[in-house]
């Protein structure tokens, strides 16, 4: 945790000079890459130290609400936009339905799902895949509310997920053919989803292969 805290003091100053370099130069693609690559490593690091005390501190870990899943995946498409846009990511949000909300730790909820966002946009393109695009999915079963990010892909597999697990920590590339690098978002989402009494599978939607995840729907009324 210390390492991870210590590692975000000079993200954070990256990403506010380019930041303050965009607003007085107006426009410039050099410190926009600059500016979005800082911020995406932050959300990352976040999400880790996240992980870390979701499963340390139970006081966190039990400070669920009913939560709007259709809202927080709607946050999460806005969050990973400029990173999609940067690596030439179609992103399509695909919510069909109302439903309850789901009992979630809202601000895990969201970490989860940016996680696994970042880690697929910087994936899809170096699969040579024809149609680069990222669907964020949420949908009902009788079990509870889905929630899941797709795209076209034969090479990820339940199986090769498991492998994923067992290699992590091991290996440079645990996810082979699907995550050109370590694919940590993918494993920081995991670690966070388990804290939430959930967990990350492999699934399909339509022709898509991705990763998927349920949470129970809230008992309690909520206006949204």
């Amino acid at each position: 945790m210390s390492l991870a805290e210590g590692l975000k003091l000079p993200l954070q100053q990256i990403a506010r000079r380019a930041e303050l370099g965009l607003m007085i130069e107006n426009s410039n693609d050099s410190l926009s890459a600059i500016h979005t690559n800082a911020d995406t490593t932050l959300q990352l690091l976040d999400g880790y130290l996240l992980s870390l005390r979701l499963s340390q501190q139970p006081e966190e870990r039990f400070q669920v609400e009913p939560v709007c899943m259709s809202a927080v995946l709607h946050d999460a498409c806005l969050k990973l936009s400029k990173v999609a846009d940067q690596y030439g990511v179609l992103l399509e949000l695909d919510i069909s339905g109302k439903y309850s909300p789901v009992m979630a730790h809202r601000h895990a909820l969201k970490a989860a799902l940016v996680s696994i966002g970042y880690s697929l946009i910087e994936a899809i393109p170096a699969m040579g895949i024809q149609q680069q695009r990222l669907q964020l999915v949420t949908h009902r079963t009788s079990h509870g509310v889905v929630a899941g990010m797709y795209f076209d892909t034969d090479t990820l597999t339940p199986l090769a997920f498991r492998k994923a697990q067992q290699l992590k920590g091991n290996t440079r590339q645990p996810l082979v053919g699907v995550s050109p690098n370590s694919g940590a978002g993918i494993f920081v989402a995991d670690a966070i989803l388990q804290a939430m009494s959930s967990r990350l599978k492999v699934g399909r939607y339509k022709k898509a292969s991705g990763f998927t995840f349920m949470l129970p729907p809230s008992k309690q009324l909520q206006l949204v």
